[in-house]
């Protein structure tokens, strides 16, 4: 294949999509030598600090000609999709799915899927034709990242840990999590005062670090090590939002910032691990699963990742819903247990997870279009989520729709579906209930502010500000 560099300064002109002022790209063609085939145009575009910025899925031409047989927007001629998937994607891939249908073709090897028949037959049939998109992200590779963790893993090496760790998260460790979310809830809110504006991030942050560390560790941990996982954390959090992977030589302000932080993570873990109480929650059942260190390890970085980052937002979307129904706020503090309906629905509207992936191991069908092996296919919570056809009223904020608890199949999935749903989901939803719970208690909320979704890793509520009123 023939390749040419096209390089200039990042402007909004012509096919060229601007991130920022101070970014740089490049557009790589790839011409196949084959008479009749289309060329492949995949952007890169390089940050301030010198990192690549993920050039998003969606990218435009194929490599031959009828690959993909279901229909989807053409794109721009250099960069496909890119452009309005980066500006806007919850509402570009909710455009898809209402203009083309429940299949849609996104690039030469990407299928978004909609319909909860299809998604349940990616996420939770067991024929092997889906397997785990391969992912080259800086944090899957040895040296840099946690490999050894069973989301990262694949085929019989990631069933074998799954069974390790599935002894962790039982009904005990349930109901640890609600016992330790309360007394942590005490000390966050503490803090809290009538005719007060809050920023809840830095307290949401706090209760839910202090939460899943507590759980993991028992409470041999002190608030030194807790506060030096926050920050390690928000720096691994940061690189993995923004960049893909790039050589390990590369030295990027961003992954070398990365890199000190993931030593200091190894070398936290390792005494953590020597010093906690023999029957901490997590370390009890992964002393006892036969694995190395290092895998131990892992396991629990990426544990520590997951655990924190989603409760918090997820907890921050209820602040926002509820300040905007201030009756539901009321039956909650009348009723605790109607929390549970509450935090349903904002996952619902605002999931933990906002779009998954997973990768086709042979050549399958969705409703009558071909999918050839190696394609990435796509599942998007927040599109399948908002649909009428699923949820009556689906834009609007209604718990009591959880009343008899049931969705359709395929349908609500905040934490994914099948063998790979993430393990600690009901620990995750016990700790955001039991949060809800404890505001509503004690405070009705008041927006002072506006609040736009970030959709990164999880969705952020950015600008999210709060006049607390106190409940007599």
């Amino acid at each position: 294949m023939a390749v040419s560099w096209c390089p200039w300064r990042l402007r909004k002109e012509g096919s060229c999509y601007a991130q920022g002022a101070s970014d740089a790209c490049c557009v790589v063609r790839f011409r196949s030598q084959r008479p009749g085939d289309r060329a492949l145009h995949v952007l890169l575009m390089i940050n301030a600090d010198g990192g690549l910025v993920p050039p998003a899925v969606l990218l435009g031409g194929s490599m031959t000609t009828g690959v993909l047989t279901a229909p989807g927007p053409a794109g721009d001629r250099f960069i496909g999709n890119l452009g309005d998937f980066s500006a806007s994607p919850l509402e570009f891939l909710t455009e898809c799915v209402r203009t083309y249908g429940d299949v849609v073709m996104l690039g030469s090897h990407n299928v978004l899927l909609a319909h909860p028949d299809d998604i349940e037959r990616v996420l939770v049939d067991r024929d092997s034709a889906f397997v785990k998109t391969t992912n080259k992200t800086l944090l899957h590779t040895r040296k840099q990242g946690f490999p050894g963790a069973m989301m990262n893993s694949d085929g019989e090496d990631w069933h074998a840990k799954r069974r390790r760790l599935s002894p962790a998260f039982t009904r005990r460790m349930v109901d640890a999590a609600a016992l330790v979310a309360r007394e942590e809830a005490d000390r966050a809110f503490a803090s809290w005062r009538g005719g007060q504006t809050v920023e809840p991030d830095h307290d949401l942050s706090v209760l839910t670090l202090r939460t899943i560390t507590r759980l993991m560790f028992g409470d041999a941990i002190g608030q030194a090590d807790i506060d030096t996982i926050g920050r390690l954390v928000a720096v691994i959090m940061d690189f993995s939002e923004q960049q893909i992977m790039l050589p390990q030589w590369f030295p990027t302000p961003r992954g070398l910032r990365l890199r000190r932080s993931l030593r200091e993570i190894d070398e936290l873990l390792t005494r953590i691990m020597r010093t906690a109480p023999a029957d901490s929650p997590v370390l009890e059942v992964l002393r006892g699963s036969g694995l190395s260190d290092s895998d131990v390890q892992d396991e629990l970085a990426t544990l520590l990742l997951a655990g924190f980052e989603t409760s918090k937002n997820a907890i921050t979307w209820a602040c926002h819903l509820l300040a905007g129904h201030p009756d539901v706020a009321d039956r909650v503090a009348a009723d605790p247990s109607y929390a549970d309906r509450v935090v349903r629905e904002v996952l619902r509207l605002y999931p933990t997870t906002w779009i998954t992936s997973r990768e086709a191991a042979r050549d399958v069908e969705f409703q009558g279009h071909h999918v050839p092996a190696g394609t990435t296919v796509t599942v998007c919570q927040w599109v399948t989520h908002r649909d009428e056809r699923w949820f009556a009223g689906a834009a609007e904020f209604r718990p009591d729709r959880w009343e008899d608890g049931l969705a359709a199949r395929g349908a609500y999935f905040p934490f994914g579906l099948g063998p790979r749903a993430c393990i600690g989901g009901a620990v995750a939803t016990t700790e955001i209930v039991v949060a809800v719970s404890e505001i509503c208690r004690r405070f009705r909320l008041h927006a002072a502010g506006d609040v736009t979704v970030r959709p990164a890793l999880a969705l952020q509520a950015r600008g999210a500000r709060f006049r607390l009123e106190a409940r007599g």
